[in-house]
């Protein structure tokens, strides 16, 4: 039950109690009038003393709301924070996987033109008279040569034994960059 609730059940049993007592005359009256007078007074102070207690819990209630107001802003804005932060990566990423990709075609095309020049070449030693198997060794060393050429610390590290990640983080280049340039080196060197 409320506390306001049992202040008026104690004033109405009072108001009741007064009531019901028959009239005396002379002390008696004033005993009574001096018992209600204290009664009152005391349900006087219990009402200060409540009111007091509530407009307390009214400025707590106030403050908690306020905090949770300013929490939830703060909050909102670290959410746009990040969301901006996502649709950032999100460009970042598109942009690399385009740079991955092109320059991908870049090395297949490099490798497609490699072979092209070494089957031309094949075939213009064997129509002159040339076997075609001594052709294709200077073709295999120039294409591998051209490769290790152009990326020498890569092959350098790659000797040495160093993983992917970390010639990929020395060299500056993508890990699949790395492994692309390491494939197609095995790859000429296998033709």
């Amino acid at each position: 039950m409320e506390p306001w609730v049992y202040i008026v059940l104690v004033g109405v049993v009072a108001i009741v109690y007064a009531l019901r007592l028959p009239a005396r005359a002379g002390r008696e009256d004033s005993e009574e009038k001096k018992s209600l007078k204290e009664t009152e007074a005391a349900l006087e102070l219990y009402m200060a003393d409540i009111e007091h207690e509530n407009s307390e819990l009214l400025k707590l209630v106030g403050s908690i709301k306020t905090q949770s107001q300013s929490n939830k802003t703060a909050l909102q804005d670290e959410i746009g924070l990040l969301r901006e932060q996502v649709g950032e990566l999100q460009k970042s990423l598109l942009l690399m996987d385009a740079r991955l990709t092109a320059e991908e075609k870049g090395l297949l095309q490099l490798a497609a033109t490699f072979s092209r020049e070494g089957s031309s070449a094949r075939g213009e030693k064997s129509q002159g008279g040339e076997t075609s198997v001594p052709a294709e060794a200077p073709v295999k060393q120039k294409t591998v040569s051209s490769i290790k050429l152009r990326y020498p610390r890569l092959f350098e590290l790659h000797e040495q034994g160093k993983s992917i990640d970390s010639i990929a983080k020395t060299a500056g280049l993508q890990r699949g960059e790395v492994q692309l340039i390491l494939q197609l080196a095995m790859q000429e060197e296998s033709v």
